[in-house]
């Protein structure tokens, strides 16, 4: 019986295995976003524009221009993914349908980095660096990706969420938004705790998992876990273009 019983389990591994396989090759094809644990659902969110949005997450010097004392740590993959250039294109498709651009900015004043006693690793890296020092080139909009007449600028956040320590749940539900449509930078520490923060306020969650960079692909690969887990759905830049161009029709 045992041996009976290990067999049908080996069979079954197989199928989903093969199954797996098929469904990610089918999905790289495509341009889709391809799932890096086989055993988590899919799902398809559907999309409604009147109640979707665009969420983009510190898209601000310091992450994302070479003059940035951040750029040695997160240069490689930003450059990699192409990062800007998915945000522009975006950000100028959500104008065209008319759906809004929801930022979310990192800010710190000089007092912050003079008197605050608590720092994690991540503080002590963007202390070290006076990263987000507002009224300075690092805090301001990358030149490509400032805001226009569609965006809305949110209170910027000092923590790693706006949902926390800016105004994200307020802006949101006064724009009527029901699915957030995540991105930006960084994708281990603010993409992810966003996430984690919207899912936990009721909002539809899809993340655009090729629009965002971190320190170093293992932070990166680290966080595409769990995107997996945490968001309704992830997708790549191709194929949230493609939903909501359709979406449009």
């Amino acid at each position: 019986m045992n041996s009976q019983i290990r067999a049908l389990r080996s069979a079954i591994a197989i199928t989903l295995f093969s199954t797996a396989a098929y469904v990610n090759t089918a999905a790289a094809e495509s341009g889709d976003y391809v799932y890096k644990q086989s055993f988590m659902p899919r799902e398809t969110v559907e999309i409604d524009l009147s109640t979707t949005a665009l969420f983009v997450t510190d898209p601000q010097n310091d992450f994302l221009s070479e003059k940035s004392p951040a750029w040695g740590l997160v240069g490689p993959t930003v450059t990699k993914h192409q990062v800007v250039q998915k945000e522009k294109k975006l950000k100028a498709l959500a104008k065209k349908i008319g759906i809004p651009v929801f930022y979310s900015t990192h800010m710190y004043r000089p007092k912050d980095f003079k008197d605050w006693k608590s720092l994690n690793g991540i503080d002590k890296i963007m202390f070290e660096n006076k990263m987000f020092l507002v009224g300075t080139f690092v805090h301001d909009y990358h030149p490509e990706l400032k805001p226009d007449s569609n965006t809305v600028v949110m209170n910027p956040h000092k923590g790693l969420s706006n949902f926390w320590s800016g105004d994200a749940v307020i802006q949101l539900r006064q724009y009527g938004i029901e699915t957030i449509i995540l991105y930006g930078m960084s994708a281990n520490m603010c993409i992810e705790s966003h996430a984690r923060d919207a899912i936990e306020n009721g909002f539809d969650l899809i993340i655009v998992a090729d629009a965002t960079a971190a320190a170093g692909d293992a932070a990166y690969e680290a966080a595409l876990t769990n995107f997996e887990f945490l968001a309704h759905e992830v997708v790549t830049t191709e194929q949230i273009i493609k939903r909501l161009k359709s979406a449009e029709k």
